[in-house]
C-alpha cells in the first residue's frame, strides 16, 4: 500500500483515480475546516485506500467534544490547519495534544505559516509546538510541508523528537529550483527514515509529485525511496499490514 496524502480537498473519486494513475493504492483524504468530518468519514467509505483524516473545525472548538467525537468515529488522526481554522487556535494547541495523545489520534499539523499579517499568525510554529510537545510526549505529529522554506529547522525538532514525521509535500513542489532542493535532497539521503511525502492533492497529482521527486534524487536507495513514499507513514500510524 503506497501512502500519499491528500491536504487541498478534493473529491475521494478523483484523489483515488490520480493515486490509481500514479501506482498508488492508498493514501490519506484530509479534510479542511468547514468540511463535516462525519461526511467526510461517510465519503471515504467507499473507497478502501483512503484514510479519513477530518479537520479541526475552528479555533473555538470545544477542545474535549470534539476529540471525543473523531474518536467515536474511529479516524487515525486530525488535521489541524491554523491558516484556516484561525490562529487562535495555537492557544489550544497543548489540551489538543494532550487529548489526541490520550485517544491516540495522529495530528497533522499545517506547518506552512505564512498568511496575511491581519490573520496574527505566527511565522515560527516552532515555539508553540515545543510546548504543545511537552505536554504531550506520546503524540503522533506529522509536520506537513515540512515548514516551507524553515525545512532544516524543521527537520532539526523533528529529529530530536522521536514521534514527529516531517512532511515533504508543497514545498518539494514550490520551492522547485531554488536551494531547497539540496536540503531535500540532504535529507532524502540521511534522514529517510523520519520522511514522508503528500502530494498536496488536488493542487498537485501524486503522479507530478512522484515525477519530481525522482528527477531530484536519481539513484537514491531503493529502500530510502519506499521509506518516504509510504514505508514511513504507515508504520506510524499503524497500516504495516494493509
Amino acid at each position: 500500500m503506497s501512502f500519499f496524502d491528500s491536504h487541498g480537498g478534493g473529491r475521494p473519486e478523483t484523489y483515488a483515480a490520480a493515486l490509481a494513475a500514479a501506482g498508488g493504492t492508498g493514501g490519506c483524504l484530509q479534510g479542511m475546516p468547514g468540511v463535516s468530518p462525519g461526511l467526510l468519514v461517510e465519503a471515504a467509505r467507499g473507497f478502501p485506500g483512503l484514510l479519513p483524516i477530518p479537520a479541526w473545525p475552528a479555533a473555538e472548538a470545544p477542545v474535549e467534544a470534539m476529540l471525543d467525537a473523531l474518536r467515536d468515529l474511529g479516524v487515525a488522526g486530525l488535521h489541524l490547519h491554523p491558516r484556516a481554522c484561525g490562529a487562535g487556535v495555537m492557544r489550544h494547541l497543548p489540551d489538543i495534544f494532550r487529548g489526541a495523545a490520550a485517544r491516540d489520534l495522529a495530528v497533522f499539523f499545517c506547518s506552512y505559516a505564512f498568511a496575511p499579517a491581519a490573520q496574527r499568525l505566527p511565522p515560527d510554529p516552532l515555539p508553540a509546538l515545543t510546548e504543545a510537545l511537552a505536554e504531550a510526549p506520546g503524540l503522533r505529529l506529522v509536520l506537513l510541508h515540512g515548514g516551507g522554506v524553515d525545512l532544516l529547522r524543521h527537520a532539526e525538532f523533528t529529529r530530536a523528537n522521536p514521534g514527529v514525521l516531517l512532511d515533504l509535500s508543497f514545498t518539494l513542489m514550490k520551492y522547485a529550483g531554488s536551494s531547497i532542493d539540496l536540503d531535500i535532497s540532504f535529507l532524502a539521503r540521511s534522514f529517510d527514515r523520519r520522511l514522508c511525502l503528500g502530494s498536496d492533492f488536488p493542487d498537485y497529482a501524486p503522479a507530478e509529485v512522484l515525477a519530481r521527486f525522482d528527477a531530484l534524487l536519481p539513484g537514491l536507495a531503493a529502500e530510502k525511496r519506499d521509506n518516504i513514499l509510504g514505508g514511513n507513514l504507515r508504520r506510524f500510524l499503524h497500516r504495516d499490514a494493509a
